[in-house]
């Protein structure tokens, strides 16, 4: 097997999460911001040069929605506890995570086998609201902002499309499995 840019990247992101984590428990909030934006970039760059160099590969299309979910369900579960977000948001974020898992886990049991799993614009519009998020809420606790409307707002608007993302894959992966049988 080789070992591609993209794949090194993405490894690099879910290695930065236990930093990400430890820097938010001793409210180092500035270092959170950094690290979270060389999380983002990494998985931006992985992306571009995946299809910009032709190094798509099986363990990047696994690799990568997992570093995506570690880092976020992370961030989001860590904030809630340092009550920086809401806990309700957390639960969201880390249930849909959970549902998308163990629909593919079941499937693959179903097909015996692989299973592919494609991002929809739904999933990649979640992941954008929960990147801003995720982002917008350290700034406010770095910064020692008073916008907590705006926040309250942005994160009411990342709860809609996490769970119409949710439910959009739940109903594609039941269509897929009612297909199958």
């Amino acid at each position: 097997m080789v070992v591609t840019v993209p794949n090194l990247l993405t490894l690099l992101r879910l290695c930065s999460v236990p930093f990400l984590i430890t820097a938010l428990i001793y409210k180092r909030v500035g270092l959170a911001i950094a690290i979270f934006i060389f999380a983002s970039v990494t998985d931006v760059l992985d992306g571009y040069i995946a299809r910009r160099y032709h190094q798509r590969s099986y363990l990047g299309t696994l690799l990568d929605p997992l570093a995506d979910k570690v880092l976020l369900d992370g961030a989001f579960i860590t904030m809630a506890l340092m009550r920086y977000s809401p806990p309700w948001l957390a639960v969201a974020v880390v249930s849909r995570d959970l549902l998308l898992v163990g629909g593919v886990v079941l499937a693959a049991v179903f097909f015996g086998g692989v299973v592919e799993v494609r991002p929809t614009v739904l999933g990649k519009a979640t992941t954008f609201f929960q990147v801003v998020t995720v982002f917008a809420t350290l700034l406010v606790h770095r910064l020692n902002l008073s916008i907590d409307h705006f926040l309250g707002v942005l994160e009411v608007a990342t709860l809609l499309v996490t769970l119409a993302s949710g439910l959009d894959y739940i109903y594609r992966g039941v269509k897929a499995l009612s297909e199958e049988f």
